[in-house]
């Protein structure tokens, strides 16, 4: 007995010290850091970015024939929004999951959205690890002063919403920790840029004939300043009035896409057209001043806004989002190739 006893004890203690040298000779795992990296995308623009597309006309999505299978992505069961998984957001202070809500404030049509919730539950699904999306975006600004990036500022600097915008940026990834607690101690990596803007350029001639100069310069400024020189880059169409624009607004549009044409910039800067997502049923009735009559709504239904908004729809605001998230996914499977 006392034999045995032995025995057990001898192998008892060989396998301890196996144990104890190999867990020395074992790397350390750091618990945070060797967790997935945070995929970062910054959304940046004017009010459209902001978002004005009202939650309640989102289940209009459900009845396109075209896009109509894609309620069943974003509407749970019992008729709520889902949420983005792993997925989240600073929207200048308003942070949290990505959810529904996160576009404008104020609005009497409740809880409006951008091209966040498109965008976010789209990349979010393309990406194994968490996303977040810092999104900077104001009413009324332009490039040509406002998001004026420091090269063409001078003496004057760079335009106080760019400024703003990078140190939104800044300030949410230093604080990440304290912001979003479920990402804390996480690496991050700029994976992209989402440019959605234009109206305030549009409608002045002179600015829209610098605006190829203008946003080309304020890209590379913007790769300068976040340290991410070859950082993927979406510029989303101006694509109010759809396919039926015309005048300024293709001279617009055309001063767009010629961005991604520079040769510095081909490799990872793409125009991504949204004129085929507004809404020319609701433009009809808008046009047809349903939406101040007696039969309101029929408009109120579909759309709450002005057609320089996308005439409020959701549906308009969730497709141009996924369509800017499509193009990001595509630049990582077949990216285009370097001038």
């Amino acid at each position: 007995m006392n034999i045995a006893i032995g025995r057990i004890t001898a192998v008892v203690t060989s396998i301890t010290i196996a144990a104890t040298v190999a867990a020395q000779d074992a790397p350390a795992v750091n618990p945070t850091i060797d967790q997935p990296t945070v995929k970062v995308y910054l959304l940046a623009g004017q009010s459209n970015m902001e978002g004005k597309g009202a939650v309640n006309t989102l289940p209009w999505i459900g009845e396109d024939p075209k896009h109509g299978h894609l309620i069943e992505k974003i509407q749970n069961p019992d008729g709520s929004w889902k949420e983005g998984d792993d997925v989240w957001i600073d929207f200048l202070g308003r942070r949290g999951r990505l959810a529904v809500g996160y576009g404008s404030t104020g609005s009497s049509h409740g809880p409006l959205i951008g091209p966040e919730y498109g965008f976010g539950i789209t990349i979010g699904a393309a990406n194994d690890g968490p996303v977040l999306l810092v999104k900077a975006a104001w009413g009324g600004k332009d490039v040509a002063n406002d998001f004026r990036g420091p090269t063409l500022g001078g003496a004057d600097g760079p335009g106080e919403f760019y400024r703003r915008t990078i140190e939104h940026y800044k300030s949410t990834i230093a604080e990440l920790g304290q912001r979003f607690p479920e990402l804390a101690g996480r690496r991050t990596e700029l994976a992209g840029i989402v440019w959605f803007q234009g109206w305030n350029d549009m409608v002045n001639k002179e600015k829209t004939a610098a605006y190829t100069a203008n946003l080309a310069q304020m890209i590379r400024d913007l790769r300068i300043d976040l340290d991410a020189p070859d950082c993927p880059v979406v510029i989303g169409e101006l694509g109010v009035d759809g396919n039926l624009a015309k005048g300024g607004m293709l001279v617009f549009r055309a001063a767009q896409a010629a961005v991604a044409e520079q040769p510095d910039l081909q490799g990872n800067v793409r125009f991504v057209r949204t004129a085929e997502y507004y809404d020319r049923i609701a433009h009809e009735l808008y046009e047809q001043d349903v939406w101040k009559g007696p039969a309101k709504d029929r408009f109120y239904r579909i759309a709450s806004d002005r057609p320089y908004h996308y005439l409020g729809s959701g549906k308009t605001q969730f497709l141009m989002g996924k369509a800017f998230a499509d193009a990001m996914i595509e630049e990582w499977s077949t990216p285009l190739a370097q001038p």
